[in-house]
């Protein structure tokens, strides 16, 4: 099959049986690797989604601005869609991102917006989409994705990433592992095992840094959207059996 652009290649990534990290009498472990996504990672999934519901709804067309504040991968997903589709992308982070990411957002054409982080990450974050909503207003043809409150984000993991792995493993799934950002991924993909396998048991993941679910304390890893120990719009609570954090 010939792809028509690099966005027909995006998901169908490996499930993967790990061998050599886990004992023997261990469970079969199977990893989804979405490192070898389009983008690099799953954000690309999300970023994709979010701006092809925003297509169909009529609330973007080609003079549209698409701006997000994000901390991660999927500012790389926003910039890599609006390189093909010819949307002029601006991503806002805080300067303590990585270089790599800012190189890469920018390599895709996507212009970056760098708000000074003084050590308060909560208010660098809060900052950041402040000015997203400000640029908005005063622009009608900015378009906010706002992955932590747009459902489109956890659909393409029920529609696509969760049916994937159902097919790809071809067994009955007794247990799903996931970090948490968004809460899309573990919500999509948690609904569509759940539902295949009602007893199955799933573990949501978090940094000891930023342990909103779980209540403990906010530290210097905050993901963008959720400090003041909010809860993402997005995150279905009731899919996961207990939380794990690192």
């Amino acid at each position: 099959m010939i792809c028509k652009n690099i966005l027909d290649a995006i998901g169908n990534t490996p499930l993967i049986q790990l061998n050599n990290i886990v004992p023997e009498d261990c469970a079969r472990v199977l990893v989804k690797f979405e490192g070898l996504n389009v983008g690099g990672s799953i954000k690309t999934r999300t970023a994709f989604n979010m701006i092809l519901d925003a297509e169909e709804k009529g609330l973007i067309n080609k003079d549209t601005v698409i701006v997000e504040p994000t901390s991660g991968n999927q500012g790389i997903g926003l910039a890599l869609i609006g390189a093909v589709k010819g949307y002029k992308t601006i991503i806002i982070m805080p300067d303590s991102v990585s270089e790599e990411r800012r190189k890469l957002v920018k390599h895709y054409g996507a212009e970056v917006i760098l708000i000074h982080d003084d050590g308060d990450i909560g208010r660098c974050i809060a900052e950041c989409l402040d000015t997203a909503l400000k640029m908005q207003k005063e622009n009608p043809k900015v378009f906010i994705p706002q992955q932590f409150e747009n459902p489109a984000n956890s659909r393409v993991h029920r529609i696509h990433t969760g049916r994937e792995i159902l097919s790809q493993a071809g067994c009955t799934i007794h247990g799903f592992c996931a970090g948490i950002g968004t809460g899309g991924t573990i919500t999509g993909i948690g609904e569509v095992l759940k539902e295949a396998n009602p007893d199955i048991e799933i573990w949501a993941v978090e940094p000891e840094n930023a342990a909103i679910l779980s209540g403990g304390n906010i530290g210097t890893h905050l993901q963008m959207g959720i400090g003041d120990g909010l809860i993402p719009k997005i995150l279905n609570t009731e899919i996961y059996n207990s939380i794990i954090r690192i």
